[in-house]
């Protein structure tokens, strides 16, 4: 076996041994810049799912808020104003919140009462059982969504019911 070794180290010295063509050295080159290229693209796409999975955990805490703001207020019955709005926390730069009237639903069923127009005193009340479906709408601000901030992030929905 050490006498093999010898013979190809020997080979090597001398310069007996094939080297590189060109077409291999070709390859190479071609290979190293498609690995080289891949880089930039992946570390594109890490920031970026980095940024949105923030951008969504911002838009769930502030979701949570609200939904607990809207749980500590006293209830508003939906018999005796039409729409229910609650009142809304502020937001934080770049994020919007959105809080749509709260919908009675009926306690059997779980759908939403329609709302009526009162003949007595002219305006529209909707039944209430105690129960109400509230849903809150986060939208992002800025260049990334374009100055309206039409794209909403998170949409969720919650019940408040009367205690």
């Amino acid at each position: 076996m050490l006498m093999r070794c010898k013979q190809v180290s020997h080979k090597v010295l001398r310069g007996s041994s094939g080297g590189a063509t060109l077409v291999e050295v070709a390859i190479a080159i071609v290979v190293l810049a498609i690995l080289v290229g891949s880089v930039p693209a992946a570390l594109l796409a890490i920031s970026n799912a980095h940024f949105r999975a923030n951008e969504i955990r911002v838009a769930e805490n502030l979701t949570r808020n609200e939904f607990e703001y809207v749980k500590s207020q006293d209830y508003i019955w939906g018999n005796i104003t039409y729409p229910v709005q609650y009142e809304v926390l502020p937001g934080i730069d770049g994020f919007g919140l959105k809080v749509m009237p709260a919908q009675p639903i009926n306690a059997v069923t779980g759908e939403p009462y329609i709302p009526y127009l009162d003949p007595e005193d002219n305006v529209v009340k909707s039944q209430d059982d105690g129960i109400q479906l509230i849903t809150v709408e986060v939208y992002g601000f800025g260049k990334r969504y374009g100055e309206s901030g039409s794209k909403p992030l998170l949409v969720s929905t919650d019940y408040k019911v009367d205690r």
